[in-house]
């Protein structure tokens, strides 16, 4: 009996920082300057470049409310997988990153010190509703 009180507790220990952990990581959101000013330069020349002649700024604050709470990884694969509409997936996937952070940056999220990178967090940033 003792044995099993002592691995029930150590489960529930576990599962507790695990929880924990987890809701620290999705913490952070598109609110907490997840890109720099520099990549949202770069984006708006891509975005000038690729998108503007499909895409208003509107479409993405569209966008933007359709994905709330959803990881900011997720739209960025779904835009990568699907855009340009003519070849999707022809862009590099720096050039894909910079346009989210200018249409992050267009739709008044902050920039901040660290670059967005799909590699490297992103998959705990949340999007909320510009």
């Amino acid at each position: 009996m003792r044995i099993a009180v002592k691995i029930v507790g150590s489960v529930v220990l576990l599962l507790s920082i695990a929880l924990s952990v987890t809701a620290q990581a999705q913490d952070k959101t598109v609110n907490d300057g997840v890109f720099t000013e520099s990549q949202a330069t770069s984006g708006q020349m891509v975005y000038d470049a690729q998108c503007k002649t499909c895409h208003n700024m509107r479409f993405y604050r569209d966008t933007l409310r359709s994905w709330n709470n959803q990881p900011l990884l997720y739209l960025w694969e779904s835009i990568m997988g699907t855009m340009p509409a003519d070849n999707p997936g022809s862009l590099m996937f720096e050039e894909y990153t910079n346009v989210i952070a200018y249409i992050l940056q267009e739709q008044g999220f902050p920039a901040g010190e660290a670059e967005l990178d799909p590699d490297n967090g992103m998959e705990t940033i949340s999007i909320v509703s510009p």
